[in-house]
């Protein structure tokens, strides 16, 4: 087997990189999807964007310099009371309070826990994506509690457990699970697991499973995977915590790498628990936004874009690599193909009812690797290979100025269609 190590930033810069790439929102977090959370920043209550987008500037500054909290709050609380935004309490202290509504937000000690877990969750998708870097050498993970009078037992239910890297459990529970969540993760070489004697699990469907949680006092529920420890404790994380943070914005370079590992890496992915569970969590909450915004049927172009931009964590997939000799035919500067979860999303929405489901998402490697057709149309090309008693075509597009390929949809074909390119497109390569 090849070996799959990619080298990747120290968490500092993916840290702030992660903070950076969340917006704000003034939505209530109660109606909002968990991919939505997982990509904002938002406070209860709060309604001005202004003050949303200060405090995450004020994240992102003090990742930058790292700064601990006690500054951060200093430094924050100063900007707010030059914006207007604090005011005394009346009782000695200060509370924030919206300067166009005039509605009290409440103290300033709920900035606490917003900046620990979103420092907490961006340290960890450093940690993550730095863990993945030496998967060769430290291919076991171990989920560690903090173990205190402040440890949730839910979360103390699953400290010691160990997992590979590419198990399931981990696409939910890489931590934080939670609000001031303090978990950690730590990696392990074989040596290790066999000098501790540690068990490494597997999720199956008897200890990993599928629930539908309560998020509200009316009893509304999302669906979410959840951990079933030995004594039949049931644990899922806090609304908006069912993602691993490390994927968001996740994507090493894999044009530097030998085109055989590059391949592998990416059939690893698309057959990868992580991929899994992200299609079906969209398949999922696509039905739940529609609802939502009151879509019947199939949406409009516009309800399309406002589902996708409520939908995308910005997550990556390593869809594919081409060939040296195919991407030297199609001229193109970059062999590694992505799919995006925003091109995903549109997906789930136009293959409804074709039985797409995610094994056929996992010969997309070898669409993009050994196609028996390519054709050109600009900087959009069209890969065709026959699979089984089908013709599965995928239409890439290489952004020049990005220096990137996409994949922008991926689907079955039929003769009309093969005959169509093969009169109307530029023929890169035909072997059928």
């Amino acid at each position: 087997m090849p070996k799959l190590s990619f080298a990747l930033d120290l968490p500092p810069t993916k840290a702030i990189d992660w903070l950076k790439a969340k917006g704000v929102t003034t939505q209530s977090y109660r109606e909002l999807t968990a991919s939505e959370l997982a990509k904002v920043v938002t406070v209860s209550r709060i309604t001005d964007l202004d003050m949303l987008q200060s405090i995450k500037d004020a994240m992102v500054k003090s990742a930058a310099e790292g700064t601990p909290f006690s500054t951060f709050k200093k430094e924050l609380l100063n900007h707010m009371q030059t914006a207007g935004w604090l005011h005394p309490d009346g009782n000695g202290g200060k509370e924030i309070i919206d300067p166009k509504s005039g509605e009290v937000y409440g103290a300033p000690r709920r900035l606490e826990t917003l900046y620990r877990t979103n420092m907490q969750s961006a340290f960890s998708a450093g940690q993550y994506q730095t863990y993945m870097g030496n998967i060769d050498n430290r291919p076991y993970w171990q989920y560690n509690a903090v173990g205190d009078s402040r440890t949730r037992p839910s979360h103390l239910a699953m400290s010691g457990l160990v997992y590979r890297y590419d198990d399931p459990f981990w696409a939910t529970f890489y931590p934080p699970n939670g609000y001031n969540c303090r978990c950690s993760v730590t990696a392990l070489a074989e040596r290790d697991v066999t000098r501790r004697g540690l068990i490494v699990g597997e999720s199956t469907e008897s200890n990993f499973i599928e629930t539908n949680k309560i998020y509200n006092k009316r009893g509304d529920t999302y669906p979410t995977k959840a951990y079933k420890a030995p004594d039949g404790t049931v644990v899922t994380t806090d609304r908006g915590f069912d993602y691993n943070a490390g994927r968001m914005n996740y994507r090493p370079d894999l044009d530097r790498y030998d085109h055989t590992l590059a391949q592998v890496f990416a059939k690893a992915d698309m057959t990868g628990p992580e991929f899994k569970a992200g299609l079906k969590q969209l398949q999922n909450e696509f039905e739940q936004v529609k609802n939502r915004l009151g879509v019947d049927g199939k949406p409009t172009s516009f309800e399309r874009i406002s589902i996708r931009n409520t939908l995308s964590r910005q997550l990556k997939f390593a869809a594919g690599v081409l060939s040296h000799e195919n991407q030297k035919a199609m001229g193109v500067g970059r062999a590694t193909a992505w799919l995006s979860d925003d091109t995903l999303i549109k997906q789930v929405d136009s293959r409804t009812g074709q039985n797409f489901d995610a094994a056929v998402y996992g010969l997309l490697p070898d669409v993009i690797a050994e196609p028996d057709y390519i054709f050109k149309s600009g900087s959009v090309f069209s890969l065709l290979k026959k699979a089984d008693k089908h013709m599965l075509l995928a239409v890439i597009k290489y952004v020049g100025k990005a220096d990137e390929i996409y994949v922008q949809s991926y689907r079955y074909a039929g003769k009309d269609e093969l005959k169509r390119l093969l009169e109307k497109q530029e023929t890169v390569k035909a072997t059928g």
